[in-house]
């Protein structure tokens, strides 16, 4: 026999329950990435996950039109750019480390503003938490924000190339 443990009434308790779920799978999946697992064994965890595959998504409509659609830097507006966008299946460290906190800071962008002028990509974290206000309390956007993000990089992690 199959017990549901908790069953949400309303949609404000779905998106809740949703949130804290992701929230604790997306930090047992960063302390993994600072462990010191390597690459394939990772990506061998989590190739199936929905988290990865939200994350593809969330890549192939907001970051492909410059990033390519495999993450090369070769997508169709990075012709008229002035600086070629990142090739983001090489951002594996020397050592094998993925940057998971530096990507988490560039794809959010809020902070980095304020320390370093202006950037050459949106500020996806502005832009993601606009977004949110129509779906949760201004209480809880930063969590989905940060779980919007977090499935973005746990993609951009399962298509490295330089892996040791």
């Amino acid at each position: 026999m199959h017990r549901i443990l908790y069953e949400p009434d309303n949609n404000y308790e779905v998106i809740m329950y949703t949130t804290i779920r992701l929230v604790t799978v997306l930090t047992i999946l960063a302390l993994l990435f600072t462990s010191s697992l390597n690459a394939e064994k990772l990506i061998e965890l989590t190739e199936t996950d929905d988290a990865i595959i939200e994350g593809e998504k969330e890549f192939q409509e907001r970051c492909a039109l410059c990033h390519g659609e495999y993450g090369k830097g070769d997508g169709p507006y990075s012709a008229a750019l002035v600086f070629k966008p990142t090739d983001l299946t090489q951002l594996l460290n020397d050592d094998g480390s993925f940057p998971f906190i530096e990507t988490f800071l560039i794809i959010d962008g809020r902070d980095m503003n304020k320390y370093h002028g202006t950037r050459l990509m949106p500020v996806w974290g502005d832009r993601y938490n606009q977004e949110t206000w129509t779906q949760v309390s201004p209480d809880y956007a930063s969590t989905l924000v940060r779980g919007r993000i977090f499935e973005l990089i746990l993609f951009l992690y399962s298509i490295q190339e330089n892996q040791p």
